[in-house]
């Protein structure tokens, strides 16, 4: 796989099964142009698409056009036609991640379906259980593009299922990525970092398969006559045909081989997709539907006039750049917290921040306290009307005036401040900016009845504070609920109970630090994102958000790693690690560094310029092709 030659046989050692690169009948993809105008060139999304969707012949499996993977412990570009598709790590492989792509055209799916991405799988897990995630990437044109450094970056995370060594087929609920005729990229990832499968590839016409269920036409004239039902011995009842796909097959033959069973799939998972006809839950960011009560996923306008813009197809993920609630469609948003527990003007240190690591940092994290003064500032402000170096804020405020339940009660010191806020906010800043409320609040829950800072305290101080807002005109914020990164929090009994609300909560962010003081092997980025502890039944944050909030984008709101002079190269090793492991977290959609001298915590230092190795490290980091979102 690393040489320059498709055609290379390559046999690949992984964790539990062989990944044999076999170069059967190579896709040719490039220039691949389909009847209703998506393809290579100008005139995408023309005329022929106002005619889709009134065709859809029930029951469609449609094969994939492609199906490879990436590994990031191997370069070279993906296989061609590999007999199966690693998805998770291995030592061999690294961090692997299948990527299918298929073709939906309007004689196969009518406006009101249901869509499941079928997997066999070839070589279970050997672990009790492993979560299995799939995302909407851009489809490239050629597999000859496609590897661990230049895979596109994840969009929508749909759905996520858990499996075992029992599991003989994964089941994904991908409904609301297939919203217009078009081709459609899917990323099939691990957050896992000891986890390891492998899934059927594509040979010989078998393998995936994107399973979409239409439902037909209302009649719009009488009903026909219905014949008599048979009677008598020998009568039966027929179920529909499942229809072959009109897309082109990535296996040898043209002859359509049998749908998967429905019932063939063992997982235990509780995410398993919805039975046909069911609605799905919500995916982190519809994009394109201004209507908050459309289905998710699927166009606000007529659904018989779909637009180009409104799914996951070829073209909207194209380019990554901010949706509503500033949502990336792919990537990930990077940010700043410049000079902190410093007096220096944090405004300026952002500039230099940023010519330290040769990239715009989207997001300008900003700490606010008490009633001293009004927010954003004018020197807030300017920093996002740099039409060349588009910026948003985050503005971290953490009321003094009273305690949580005081605030929530209608305290009115801290009403009239929220009142002068509503009113300098409408005035003054219409752009969507991140907001949070007394940011880690673990430390400060006082879990004492009548003590006002119980964490049910916080939460409805968190929603009082955001609706009096909202109900004084304030419709530009984006809501971020900041947990605290230390895990002896999460065991407390009452850690659930911090959470507002999910209709005041528009992102879960979380605070988390490299916790190993060197570079012993297990210093990486994924400790930070997803971390646990010994017997622990806390999964991972990670983990927690995906099972308890997948409708919800995940933000590092503060991240660092602290240099150490005995043990310089930890902060290297961990900007390297995250560069890769990105490829572990699709929901992970934001990660702001928190630069400081000398924290709160002992006076540790997390600047990132001490060290020639980590600051390039860290610009390698910021090249990534995740972090190449336009905000908007």
């Amino acid at each position: 796989m690393g040489g320059s030659d498709s055609r290379q046989r390559l046999p690949l050692a992984t964790g539990r099964g062989i990944v044999t690169v076999l170069a059967v009948l190579p896709l040719v993809l490039a220039g691949f142009v389909i009847g209703y105008g998506v393809g290579s060139g100008d005139g995408r999304f023309g005329e022929p698409l106002r005619e889709a969707w009134e065709g859809g012949q029930g029951t469609v499996d449609h094969r994939p056009l492609a199906a490879s993977f990436t590994a990031t412990g191997v370069e070279g570009r993906a296989p061609q036609a590999p007999s199966v598709l690693p998805v998770g790590y291995s030592d061999d492989l690294g961090i692997a991640v299948a990527h299918l792509q298929f073709a939906v055209d309007e004689t196969t799916v009518r406006p009101d379906h249901t869509a499941e991405l079928r997997l066999p799988v070839a070589v279970p897990p050997d672990s009790e259980g492993m979560t299995v995630e799939v995302a909407s990437v851009h489809p490239v044109s050629c597999l000859c593009s496609l590897t661990a450094a230049t895979a596109p970056p994840y969009g929508t995370v749909w759905d996520a299922v858990e499996v075992n060594a029992s599991t003989t087929e994964i089941v994904f609920d991908v409904t609301g990525a297939i919203n217009a005729p078009g081709r459609y990229g899917f990323a099939i990832t691990s957050p896992d970092r000891k986890a390891y499968l492998e899934l059927e590839g594509a040979e010989y016409n078998t393998g995936p398969a994107l399973r979409t269920v239409s439902e037909p036409d209302a009649p719009t004239g009488p009903l026909p006559p219905t014949a008599p039902a048979p009677t008598g011995p020998g009568a039966a009842t027929s179920a529909p045909p499942i229809a072959p796909s009109t897309a082109p097959s990535a296996g040898p033959s043209d002859t359509p081989s049998e749908s998967p069973s429905a019932s063939a799939s063992e997982s235990p998972s509780a995410s398993e997709p919805p039975s046909t006809g069911t609605v799905p839950t919500a995916p982190l960011d519809p994009v394109g539907s201004a209507d908050p009560t459309a289905v998710p996923g699927m166009p606000a306008a007529d659904p018989t006039e779909p637009l180009p813009e409104s799914g996951q197809s070829e073209d909207q993920l194209s380019t990554c750049s901010t949706g509503p609630k500033l949502v990336p469609t792919c990537g990930a948003l990077v940010g700043v917290a410049p000079a902190a527990h410093t007096s220096r003007v944090k405004e300026d240190e952002l500039l230099a921040f940023e010519e330290r690591v040769q990239h715009t940092q989207q997001i300008y994290h900003a700490y606010e306290r008490g009633d001293d003064r009004l927010f954003p500032t004018d020197a807030q402000i300017a920093l996002t009307q740099d039409p060349e170096k588009p910026r948003t804020l985050f503005i971290n405020w953490k009321p003094r005036m009273a305690s949580w339940a005081e605030i929530a009660a209608g305290d009115p010191e801290t009403d009239a401040y929220l009142d002068r806020l509503a009113e300098h906010i409408t005035a003054n800043f219409d752009k969507p900016f991140f907001f949070t409320v007394h940011h880690e609040p673990e430390n400060d829950v006082v879990q004492k009845a009548g003590s006002g800072m119980e964490a049910a305290d916080y939460a409805a101080m968190f929603r009082y504070v955001v609706e009096r807002l909202r109900a004084h005109g304030v419709d530009n914020l984006v809501t971020v609920m900041n947990y605290m990164g230390y895990l002896k929090w999460v065991e407390k009994p009452w850690h659930d109970q911090l959470y507002p609300g999910d209709d005041v909560v528009d992102w879960i962010g979380l605070s988390g630090y490299g916790q190993s003081l060197h570079d012993d092997g297990r210093s990486d980025f994924g400790e930070i994102v997803d971390q646990t502890k010994g017997d622990t039944a806390w999964p991972g944050f990670y983990h927690w958000i995906a099972k308890e909030h997948p409708a919800k984008p995940m933000m590092l709101a503060e991240w660092g790693v602290f240099h150490e002079e005995d043990y310089p190269d930890h902060q290297t090793a961990v900007f390297q690690a995250a560069r890769y492991q990105m490829a572990h977290y699709p929901r992970l959609k934001a990660i702001v560094y928190f630069e400081t001298p000398a924290d709160s915590n002992g006076g540790r230092n997390s600047e990132i310029h001490l060290d020639d190795g980590a600051l390039e490290a860290f610009r390698d980091l910021m090249r990534s092709p995740y972090f190449d979102v336009r905000l908007e």
